[in-house]
């Protein structure tokens, strides 16, 4: 199946233990693979202001729909240039 930029923009993401994170604001492309390299994940609106904005890899993602995607449970406080101190890691990365 196809997913096209404009359903994966704003596409709500969960945890797979069903948590809502928020929902999928731009995404980067490898030229070199052609592949995604990173999901950004905006999270819910505090007076019109976003609270944070979350980093996830491809290898995170358990499923996409086009209603949703579903992501792995991890979630890692990192420091990521430009990103809030909340990424999810990578499955088994502490």
């Amino acid at each position: 199946m196809l997913i096209s930029s404009s359903d994966l923009i704003n596409l709500p993401v969960y945890t797979k233990s069903g948590r809502h994170l928020g929902r999928v604001a731009s995404f980067d492309i490898n030229i070199d693979t052609n592949l995604v390299a990173a999901y950004y994940v905006k999270t819910g609106l505090m007076k019109g202001l976003w609270l944070q904005q979350l980093c996830v890899s491809p290898k995170q993602v358990v499923s996409i729909t086009k209603d949703k995607m579903i992501v792995e449970d991890n979630v890692a406080k990192e420091k990521v240039p430009g990103f809030s101190e909340v990424e999810l890691s990578a499955p088994g990365a502490k």
